[in-house]
């Protein structure tokens, strides 16, 4: 339900944008960085694993965002990234509760592609992302405590027959910009809807797990 109403208010957003755009020409290139802070969560199901539940993990992320301005209401956005797609698990009844848990640190490197539609005045702008992501998880890390009390904190180490470490998506955000003489300042709120099982097809039925992820960034670019 959260998910379709978030997409609901993007399309009046995007409605409103293409309603009060101006055609004047005004083509140039920005290039910065961009930073924030990072929710996600897994859309899945403990399964056989009863007395189990999944929560979100909180992180950042942190990329170089490259803009190319066709007219002062659409732009193309690209933004390589790296970004935490962090989660956890843990038992919520019996005698070890809350005792036997884990926190599992998701390292993406990942290419959001979008178009830019913008609204509002020259210089303070609403903005709208809407396009896809694609993604390589590099490298993971788990800490926790296991069913014997052991603890453990220590690289993830990854199954070529089990784990899929490519990730694609769909994105929509929306946000504040301010353009200043050469510069222009701004801030989002995103969502990342993943669309390929972090999984491989390697067992009988199999459940699936995808990444739900929210971003709120920050970030300046130089305007050429």
């Amino acid at each position: 339900m959260q998910q379709k109403l978030f997409f609901l208010f993007t399309f009046l957003a995007l409605s409103t944008s293409v309603s009060f755009a101006q055609t004047e020409p005004k083509d140039y290139f920005s290039v910065g960085v961009v930073g924030g802070y990072v929710h996600n969560s897994l859309t899945t199901s403990t399964g056989y694993r009863a007395f189990t539940e999944y929560g979100a993990g909180e992180s950042f992320t942190l990329g170089i965002v490259g803009r190319y301005t066709f007219n002062n209401w659409l732009a193309v956005q690209a933004e390589p990234s790296l970004i935490q797609k962090n989660f956890s698990w843990g038992r919520t009844e019996g005698s070890l509760t809350p005792e036997i848990h884990e926190n599992r640190t998701n390292n993406y490197l990942q290419l959001p592609v979008m178009a830019h539609f913008s609204f509002g005045g020259q210089q303070l702008k609403g903005f709208l992302n809407l396009g896809g992501f694609a993604g390589y998880q590099v490298s993971a890390n788990r800490e926790g405590v296991a069913a014997n009390l052991y603890s453990y904190d220590e690289p993830f180490e990854f199954d070529s027959t089990r784990d899929n470490r490519l990730e694609c998506g769909l994105l929509a955000g929306i946000g504040l910009e301010y353009d200043t003489k050469g510069f222009t300042f701004f801030a989002e709120g995103r969502y990342e809807y993943g669309i390929s099982d972090l999984q491989k097809k390697y067992m009988i039925q199999q459940i699936p797990r995808y990444n739900n992820t929210y971003v709120m960034q920050a970030g300046v670019m130089y305007n050429f």
